[in-house]
């Protein structure tokens, strides 16, 4: 008993940081299980290919507008520099934002000059997200205070007024466009709420300026990071921009189908790193190299488990998820949830191992491993994709999942130091107590 007072003490401020996190992860779950699955069904395979297009196009634009500045980034820089954290937050925040606006006018120059079809304005919608994702600044400027139940609740209040929306849309059975703008203003609601909190109780607003010197010293250290979430979004999403291109936007609502119900399980790698992410950091800086590991094996051992739950679960339950869900219309769904979600065996670790590397300084090798997964993803379908149908693009993700992030970290050692811990952090249930030492 004193044991266990002892360590809730301990990790008292982690925990509180977790339940915070588990709430917001729960309401965004259910949303996207129980409502996108009404919106699937609503709108037909079609519909809903475009539907997901519009997100994949997002996706990618995304990665390209965040230059590289992701959480950990700029959480590593907080935590190096913490007496500048209104000149780090302030640089990063409105470089993204100026990066978002550009990129948003040519896509819009490009759909209205070379394209015909009115659904392709569901892409500009749906992409203009970028902008307002800019808010990733600052709950990463939350995620090192160990705040979560800032930005988790504000996330939890924009998410409930997306699902009021969306259900008044399905009553009142309204079109694709109005479901890709309701997408989009979740992330309006989240930006404003977030600016508005963080002005009051962090930083003023007026007090965040953007440093060119700064910047480009930041960048020169993230262009890695910039290529490498580029290569993670067409990894994640390209696939889909070749299905509308050899196959049909049919087919496409098909595979989208299997696709959320795999990547809705990716937000809680997400979200549960960036809780202990900045102790890691802390441990590396101070050289505290055996709670640094202890750490990282911890964490590996929780996100292995947690997917090799969620892979079980799907395949005992996936076809009636799908069914009772989405409708039979998507019942071709099932088979390529099955392969795509064994990927979350991968997936998972990849996102502790892709932190562990921003911190130790891997970003180029890190880059490779990126630059591999898309090579041999893209190049399975462009070959393979046409002739025999769609269930290639899963297989084409599993195969270039297991080679990238498993196989070739034999050429480099600190990857394949992290592979051991990995594949070491099985036994955790047999280690905890030696873990939370």
């Amino acid at each position: 008993m004193n044991q266990l007072k002892y360590l809730l003490k301990r990790f008292r401020v982690y925990i509180e940081n977790s339940i915070w996190v588990v709430l917001g992860l729960a309401l965004r779950t259910l949303i996207t299980i129980f409502i996108v699955s009404r919106i699937a069904n609503q709108l037909g395979t079609e519909d809903f290919g475009w539907y997901n297009l519009g997100i994949s196009v997002f996706t990618v634009l995304f990665a390209i507008s965040s230059l590289g500045f992701n959480p950990s980034f700029i959480i590593k820089h907080l935590v190096n520099d913490s007496k500048n954290s209104a000149l780090i937050i302030g640089t990063t925040l409105i470089s993204r934002g100026i990066g978002s606006l550009i990129l948003l006018f040519i896509l819009a120059i490009w759909i209205f000059f070379f394209t015909e079809e009115t659904n392709y304005w569901v892409l500009l919608i749906a992409t203009s997200c970028i902008f307002f994702q800019i808010s990733g600044v600052l709950t990463s400027y939350y995620q090192w205070k160990l705040k979560a139940k800032v930005y988790v609740s504000i996330t939890s209040i924009s998410i409930s007024i997306e699902a009021v929306l969306l259900i008044i849309g399905l009553y009142l059975e309204y079109d694709l466009f109005y479901f890709i703008t309701v997408y989009l203003l979740e992330r309006v609601f989240i930006f404003f709420g977030l600016l508005f909190v963080f002005h009051k109780g962090a930083i003023p607003l007026p007090s965040l300026k953007f440093d060119y010197s700064y910047f480009k010293i930041i960048f020169v250290q993230a262009w890695p990071l910039l290529l490498g979430a580029l290569l993670t979004a067409l990894y994640a999403r390209f696939d889909q921009f070749l299905i509308k291109y050899f196959l049909d936007a049919e087919e496409l609502g098909i595979y989208g189908a299997a696709v959320i119900l795999t990547q809705i399980w990716l937000i809680l790698p997400s979200i549960i790193i960036p809780i202990v992410y900045p102790k890691i950091a802390e441990f590396k800086k101070t050289g505290n190299t055996k709670k640094y590991t202890s750490l990282i094996l911890g964490l590996y051992g929780l996100l292995n488990y947690a997917a090799l739950a969620i892979v079980i679960l799907m395949f005992i339950f996936g076809e009636w998820i799908i069914v009772t869900l989405y409708g039979p219309a998507y019942a071709d769904s099932v088979y390529i949830l099955k392969i795509l979600i064994v990927n979350l065996l991968i997936l998972f670790q990849s996102h502790l191992t892709t932190s562990v590397m921003i911190i130790e300084g891997n970003e180029k090798f890190l880059f490779k491993i990126k630059l591999v997964s898309v090579i041999i993803s893209v190049g399975l379908n462009i070959f393979l994709l046409a002739k025999y149908g769609v269930e290639v693009a899963a297989y084409s993700l599993l195969v270039s999942s297991f080679i990238s992030w498993i196989v070739i970290s034999v050429f480099n050692k600190d990857m394949k130091r992290l592979v051991g811990l990995n594949l070491k952090s099985y036994l955790t249930p047999f280690n905890i107590r030696k873990i939370l030492k």
